[in-house]
């Protein structure tokens, strides 16, 4: 009895082990301080410490706060990601399962660089600085800013405020997934947002997904900067992200790509939104295979498809993109003002399903929308219901199902970052409160800001829309509101 025991909760370890605990970090901490539920979670200045002490499938729950690189004032401390291990943030502190977490009404927890003195001038070099990951390593839910690494760049310094994926030299990899992430507020020499460094052989080609990089500063790839120079690989992929008013001092507002002296630079960017970002020459994108000797060879080839190009300006060359050493910018199923793209700052190949034409913003100067808030339903680079960007994608892309605020995207996708928010009303029955009489599953949100069609006939009790709010009777279709 004693050894079939035994036995019993020894398979239960082993089962525990095979899934991965939960461990859980609030603010202040509470309880036992010992991250083993809410009641007894651990604090945030134990933040990295619980993540490394964490086992391969842990996952550490991380609750809406602020939680600072460190109490002190050594700039060289950031957090930092482990292989195997998922971070989820933006928790209210009271939820028995992942699903339960609200990301609908904005992220809540938020990674901080900003140490010593208020201002930037003494924060940490990096808000989060990353080695030898593969895409196990997950980041999730979490505000990402203040980080200012102004040093002289050399091959490790200055590189990377936000985020720093050092994968430099030959067989290392530095590839983690950054998921659901705002990257914000910070400043590099290069890489002000995100810094990929695959540099001599080395590879580091993260998983972006549903982020919005915005507002970071650099010299040069202020929102993101991809070093694939001597025979390394920087190729991300990113994927439904706003990368927007970024300014670089120098070149690429948005994104630098560089895969000279035989190295790679070719992210893979869908349904992704260019948007205001400033620079000397490429306010949007530059593509570089230039050899850091002279002559130029190896690859930069980023591919965009489904992706937005709008509002981005150059003092100098190529408000949207420019391109060195023979290196090429396709584009396909992307909205792209060409206006001032001049030769040989062109799309290469043949454009198949580009338009050029005003996306239809809600608000371009206001992308976090009136809630000031990224990754609501109301925000500002959000499509109207006239945009031309409607159903225009590249119909073999399916996935994936939701845009960066979560609504469901439906048929072929519409370009950019964000589906049309819409509400059709479908019936059979007549009940605005039923969830299955809209065409989407569900009703839509109180003072919804966005497009209405009725397309049956519906019954309302009391109606109330924000003025920005959009409503269509079809043709023959009856809407009776009743006080």
């Amino acid at each position: 009895m004693k050894l079939s025991f035994i036995i019993f909760t020894l398979l239960q370890l082993i089962q525990m082990n095979a899934y991965g605990a939960i461990r859980y970090v609030t603010p202040a901490g509470a309880g036992a301080q010992n991250a083993t539920s809410w009641a007894n979670a651990a604090p945030g200045g134990n933040l990295q410490s619980v993540i490394n002490g964490a086992i391969a499938g842990d996952e550490i729950w991380v609750a809406a706060g602020t939680y600072y690189t460190t109490a002190g004032t050594n700039r060289n401390i950031s957090f930092s990601l482990r292989n195997n291990i998922t971070i989820y943030g933006s928790f209210a502190g009271t939820e028995t399962t992942l699903s339960q977490r609200n990301l609908l009404s904005g992220l809540t927890s938020i990674l901080s660089g900003e140490i010593g003195v208020a201002g930037n001038s003494d924060n940490s070099y990096h808000t989060i600085s990353n080695a030898n990951l593969n895409n196990t390593a997950i980041i999730d839910g979490f505000i990402i800013r203040d980080a200012n690494d102004e040093r002289t760049a050399t091959i490790t310094d200055g590189l990377g405020g936000g985020i720093y994926n050092n994968g430099s030299n030959p067989g290392n990899i530095c590839s983690p997934t950054i998921r659901n992430c705002l990257i914000m507020n910070n400043h590099a020499t290069f890489g002000g947002g995100i810094f990929n460094s695959g540099y001599n052989g080395g590879t580091a080609s993260p998983v972006i997904l549903n982020c919005v990089i915005t507002n970071n500063t650099a010299n040069g790839g202020a929102g993101i900067d991809n070093f694939g120079l001597l025979n390394g690989n920087a190729s991300p992929t990113i994927t439904n992200c706003v990368i927007c008013n970024n300014h670089a001092s120098g070149r690429a507002g948005g994104m630098y790509c560089w895969g000279g002296n035989s190295g790679n630079t070719n992210p893979t960017v869908i349904n992704t939104s260019f948007v205001k970002n400033t620079a000397v020459d490429g306010g949007g994108v530059v593509c570089d295979r230039l050899n850091s000797g002279g002559g130029s060879s190896g690859n930069s080839n980023p591919n965009f498809r489904n992706c937005i190009f709008w509002g981005n300006t150059a003092s100098g060359t190529g408000p949207q993109f420019f391109i060195l050493g023979g290196a090429t910018f396709t584009a396909t199923y992307t909205d792209i003002n060409l206006t001032g793209q001049t030769s040989p700052h062109i799309i290469s190949g043949a454009g198949t399903g580009n338009i050029n034409t005003d996306p239809m913003f809600t608000d371009i100067n206001l992308g976090e929308g009136p809630d000031g808030i990224w990754m609501t339903y109301d925000d500002g680079l959000g499509i109207a219901i006239n945009s031309l960007n409607i159903n225009a994608g590249d119909p073999a892309i399916t996935t994936p199902v939701s845009d960066l605020s979560g609504y469901t995207r439906t048929g072929i996708f519409d370009i950019g970052a964000y589906e049309c928010r819409r509400y059709v009303f479908i019936g059979p029955g007549d009940q605005w409160t039923t969830d299955a009489h809209w065409d989407v599953g569900f009703v839509p949100p109180s003072m919804y800001i966005g497009t209405i069609i009725i397309d049956a006939d519906c019954a309302k009790q009391a109606l109330t829309l924000d003025i920005q709010s959009q409503l269509i009777i079809n043709s023959g279709k009856v809407l009776t509101v009743t006080e």
